[in-house]
């Protein structure tokens, strides 16, 4: 129902928030949960990032909220939960908008929710609870495989969106889900959280497919939680929106959890990509790996900051990271920090990272076997992101991933060739 007052007010602040509720209603989060995160959302300060030898473009700490409308009257037109996956739903499994959620699925949803993220420690994960007019719960009962994926797309039609996506998966089940992520509006601000619960023995794999339009800014913040024996694979294909800032944390508190991670994006134009993970090894006997391949072109910047976080107790875990970067033109800029945190003993665990172009070496033996230089950069560029577009879950989104790519490389081909 519309407001009493029939205005959206513009803006984060308490005011739009009243306005939003008014005419959205609580949804599954209640009103003094979200005034509260609006609250650490305008007292946390923006986190202190490392940055490389070049300014960004993009500055959170100025970031001005100020002209967008937090809430639209067309919020459920973008996600059709009805035609997501029927043989899930005949296998039990819960598929149900975020803001029915807590009313249809009060058991389930409590046992998960609030429990992989906190947002308290997170100014834009606190932001994204406290508007969130959009979102997924999705919870997949104990013991339940299907082998077909589940793909929840949301696009922004307004100005604004904050969806809130809820994955629990049961104990030895197993499940792929991909989440698509566009926009019609083009100068679209998107706020979002996803949380992941995963119990013992439960195996996701879960790919994020992240195109929204070149205008458009996107900041989300992703985390889980892996208990004994589970097993998470996830994937970030992060090649849409004007500026991108993507955040993800797995906590593997049980022995046995392994977290696989792998993430692609590709800085064209003007173009600013901050893709930060962690994997928090909070127990023994755990493992983790993380591939990273990013490019950049054109004036576009990006930075990847990975960090693998052994704990005391975390004796026997194993961990590895691998990040590695392209420049395609003189004016791109890409940074790469990996870092190790480990303060327990008997673990083995390696970072390594690269930032370079294309090799004359390279270059050379393509054209030494007839292949034009343009050519040759196209399939050298599309051969170094296949290690990570090979990771990704159902081949129809790895060919849509290399599509993308391609488009992005040819453009600078063409222009290498005249």
């Amino acid at each position: 129902m519309p407001s009493s007052s029939g205005v959206a007010i513009r803006g984060v602040s308490k005011e739009s928030l009243e306005a939003m509720l008014a005419h959205l209603g609580e949804g599954s989060i209640d009103a003094a949960a979200r005034f509260d995160a609006l609250a650490r959302y305008e007292e946390l300060p923006v986190r202190s990032a490392v940055r490389g030898s070049r300014g960004w473009k993009h500055d959170l700490a100025k970031l001005d909220l100020s002209k967008v409308t937090p809430f639209s009257t067309h919020l459920d037109a973008e996600l059709d939960l009805e035609s997501l996956s029927p043989a899930a739903r005949r296998a039990g499994v819960t598929i149900e908008r975020f803001s029915r959620a807590r009313e249809r699925h009060r058991a389930a949803f409590d046992r998960a929710f609030g429990t992989a993220l906190d947002t308290r420690d997170d100014k834009f994960a606190s932001l994204a609870l406290a508007f969130q007019n959009h979102g997924t719960f999705i919870d997949v009962p104990a013991g339940t495989a299907i082998d077909e994926p589940i793909v929840i797309g949301y696009e922004a039609r307004g100005e604004a969106l904050f969806p809130y996506t809820l994955v629990s998966v049961g104990a030895g089940a197993s499940i792929t889900i991909v989440e698509r992520l566009a926009s019609i509006a083009a100068d679209a601000f998107v706020c979002a959280a996803t949380e992941i619960v995963l119990a013992e023995g439960a195996r996701l794999a879960y790919a994020v497919d992240q195109r929204a339009s070149s205008a458009a800014r996107v900041i989300a913040t992703r985390r889980a939680l892996l208990a004994n024996g589970a097993h998470l694979s996830i994937g970030f294909a992060e090649l849409g929106a004007r500026h991108t800032v993507s955040r993800f944390r797995s906590v593997e508190a049980a022995p046995g959890a392994r977290t696989e991670v792998v993430a692609v994006f590709f800085s064209d134009g003007d173009q600013h990509v901050d893709v930060e993970t962690e994997t928090v090894h909070a127990a023994g006997n755990t493992s983790s790996e993380t591939i990273v391949r990013s490019a950049g072109t054109d004036r576009g910047q990006g930075r990847y900051v990975g960090n693998i976080k052994i704990l005391a107790d975390a004796h026997g875990a194993e961990a590895s990271l691998r990040d590695d970067a392209l420049l395609l033109s003189e004016g791109a800029h890409i940074d790469s920090v990996p870092a190790l945190e480990i303060a327990a003993n008997d673990v083995k665990a390696f970072h390594g990272a690269t930032v370079g172009a294309i090799s004359d070496e390279e270059i050379f033996y393509a054209e030494s076997r007839g292949i034009e230089r343009s050519e040759a950069e196209r399939m050298i560029a599309l051969g170094f992101f296949e290690p990570a577009v090979s990771r990704f879950p159902t081949e129809s989104l790895r060919d849509e991933i290399r599509s993308v790519l391609e488009n992005k490389i040819v453009p600078q081909a063409v222009e290498a060739k005249v």
